[in-house]
């Protein structure tokens, strides 16, 4: 079996991305499980509790935003990394693994290490053509990386008399400084949403604006949406986009090579 274990299963990238791997997997004819410590509505592939997670030697170890210092007796322990500087590699020390998952190229050369590139899945979200309006969409977690009053100061500055506000508050006291002010008749904060498909069947545009990225999986799911995407970010990820099946077979490769 294929054990995916983060230590971290709320709302966010990284979530969103093991999520769609592991139902990749389950429909694709290899059994995976994804742990965490913490059940986010958004999680709907197989799931379990990380204390919950029992090895046996046959089994696939994907580990997550943990630190792993004494391997386990499986088959193969892989450190998948979505992160720069909240989980910079070379400062962990005595990590141990057979091989390193990066999502982008740009990623792979912050982390400064060798590893194996395979970009995430992105869900493919249906098109809505019926819109009523022009409504805006700031997308992603709220903090000072985000940049979140950038973008809604950029939707507002564009003309648009209706911004909503998606995403995990992760900096309390940056939402107060930054965004509650800018609160009111044309923007309002929306909560996370747990599926985004209504999101995307709302939205005519959205905005982003982060100091820096590894993947950047709102971009990717606004051009399937086909929603408009407003762009500032602070590098290039030089990631890219692959469909499912060579996702699968770059990860089938990463997993069963010795």
């Amino acid at each position: 079996m294929i054990k995916v274990v983060s230590g971290f299963g709320g709302p966010g990238g990284s979530t969103v991305a093991f999520n769609h791997l592991v139902n990749l997997f389950n429909s694709r004819g290899l059994s995976a499980t994804f742990y965490t410590p913490i059940k986010w509505e958004g999680i709907t592939c197989k799931w379990d509790n990380v204390s919950n997670c029992k090895y046996k030697i046959d089994d696939i170890c994907i580990y997550h935003f943990s630190l792993i210092k004494v391997r386990p007796k499986v088959r193969k322990v892989i450190l998948s990394c979505h992160e720069t500087n909240v989980f910079p590699i070379k400062e962990q020390k005595d990590l141990v693994y057979d091989e390193i998952h990066f999502v982008s190229k740009f990623q792979q050369e912050w982390q400064g290490l060798e590893g194996c590139i395979i970009p995430n899945v992105v869900k493919k979200y249906s098109v809505n053509r019926n819109k009523q309006k022009r409504v805006a969409g700031i997308l992603g977690s709220v903090d000072t990386n985000k940049r979140t009053h950038l973008s809604i100061q950029r939707a507002l500055d564009d003309g648009h008399e209706e911004v909503h506000v998606y995403g995990s508050v992760t900096d309390q006291n940056y939402f107060r400084t930054y965004v509650i002010p800018l609160l009111g008749d044309k923007v309002s904060y929306k909560g996370i949403a747990h599926d985004m498909q209504p999101v995307y069947d709302l939205l005519t545009d959205v905005y982003h604006s982060p100091k820096q990225e590894t993947f950047n999986l709102i971009k990717a799911e606004c051009k399937f949406a086909e929603v408009n995407y407003h762009g500032d970010e602070g590098n290039d990820t030089q990631a890219e986009y692959w469909d499912n099946d060579r996702i699968l077979e770059a990860w089938k490769s990463l997993i069963f090579t010795s």
